[in-house]
């Protein structure tokens, strides 16, 4: 059964656990990473009484505080579930005063696992394989024991070491009557490729996890579907990884998305090469970017260098896909110079409006996939 416990039952247990004790209680994953807590500001940060806690197996007291550290006074009990260590429970306070709380909290703990497990036992083979595909893509631990027996369920009974994290977001617009018909093409594709795990991820993707090779061998079952619903879904194929890493191929897949132009909708991790880098950029740096170089541009303007740009910067061709003569096109980037100070035509400006570009793409402002509704 899953080693890791989602974010809501994580919660559940420490709000649980204040209601009786009445101290500050930390739910704390193995490698130190406070999941909940009943003080908000620690949720996400290390603790690192959780960590020893849970690599040496043994309940930790810290006896003072030590705001260098990050630590305050309290104990830290490890959870052993199905013979390994799931989690650390930290309760902050003196630790003779709250070491009394200690197996009711473990009894506790241990007590919500085991329902979330019979929940789970009861949910059926369709359920239990949502389950592992959103943990997979969220980089959650997983009992091995629960992983295999999944995967047995779905037929995989020899994983293959390689897989990859295929996307399909659904465009903003999308409603019921499409994602049913939609959702049933994507269940029949999926069908076609072997070793495969799928699940709806709300608010907005079906999410395939298959072997590596999947991708290149049934590549025709991915452009298929990509040509048949184009007005309805962008699709992106992650990094080669292992099964338990497949979070890292998840990214990759959003990244291939939000690199696509405005009218591709399949695109694939490992064609990307500026994007991959443009990716890394912090928000900050890429607001303040685009602030500089397109503030001045409008839609248009924008399209119209989509199309220069993919062109090569060649103007005659240019011209003739955007149905308008060559004096009108080169009109049009003077104007684009005059309203940001770049001139496409010259290389080092058009480097920097490229770029631009495609970080105003990456971002998801050129084509936002917002939540489908499913109503």
């Amino acid at each position: 059964m899953p080693q890791a416990v989602h974010l809501r039952l994580s919660q559940q247990i420490v709000d649980t656990l204040k209601s009786i004790c009445d101290h500050d209680i930390n739910y704390i994953d193995p490698q130190g990473r406070i999941c909940a807590s009943t003080d908000p500001s620690r949720v996400g940060g290390y603790h690192e009484g959780g960590r020893e806690a849970a690599r040496t197996g043994q309940t930790i007291t810290i006896a003072q505080d030590d705001p260098a550290r990050e630590l305050r006074r309290g104990i830290n009990m490890p959870i052993r579930h199905n013979g390994q260590i799931v989690a650390v429970i930290g309760i902050t306070g003196e630790p003779q005063e709250v070491q009394r709380f200690a197996v009711m909290a473990q009894r506790l703990t241990l007590l919500l696992l085991h329902e979330q497990e019979l929940d789970l036992s009861r949910r059926g083979i369709r359920a239990q394989t949502d389950y592992l595909v959103r943990a997979l893509i969220r980089g959650d631990e997983l009992h091995p024991a629960f992983l295999q027996e999944v995967l047995a369920q779905n037929g995989i009974r020899t994983p293959p070491e390689r897989w990859r994290t295929v996307v399909f977001q659904i465009r903003e617009g999308t409603h019921t009557p499409a994602l049913a018909s939609l959702e049933a093409a994507l269940d029949q594709a999926f069908a076609q490729l072997p070793d495969s795990l799928s699940a709806f991820c709300y608010p907005d993707a079906f999410v395939l996890i298959t072997r590596a090779e999947n991708t290149v061998k049934y590549a025709y079952v991915l452009r298929g579907v990509a040509q048949t619903w184009s007005a309805h879904l962008r699709i992106g194929v992650g990094s080669r990884r292992s099964l338990r890493r497949q979070h890292l191929s998840y990214q990759s897949a959003l990244i291939a998305i939000q690199s696509l132009a405005p009218d591709a909708c399949l695109g694939y991790f490992e064609d990307l090469d500026l994007e991959i880098l443009l990716s890394t950029v912090p928000n900050n740096a890429v607001e303040a970017y685009l602030a500089r170089v397109l503030a001045g541009l409008d839609a248009e303007d924008r399209a119209l260098l989509d199309r220069y740009f993919s062109n090569d910067r060649a103007l005659e061709q240019t011209a003739s896909q955007l149905f308008i003569h060559k004096n009108t096109l080169q009109y049009r980037l003077s104007r684009i110079h005059a309203r940001t100070g770049y001139d496409p035509r010259r290389f080092r400006d058009g480097v920097v409006l490229f770029t631009a570009l495609h970080l105003d793409r990456l971002r998801g402002s050129a084509d936002p996939a917002r939540p489908a509704q499913r109503q």
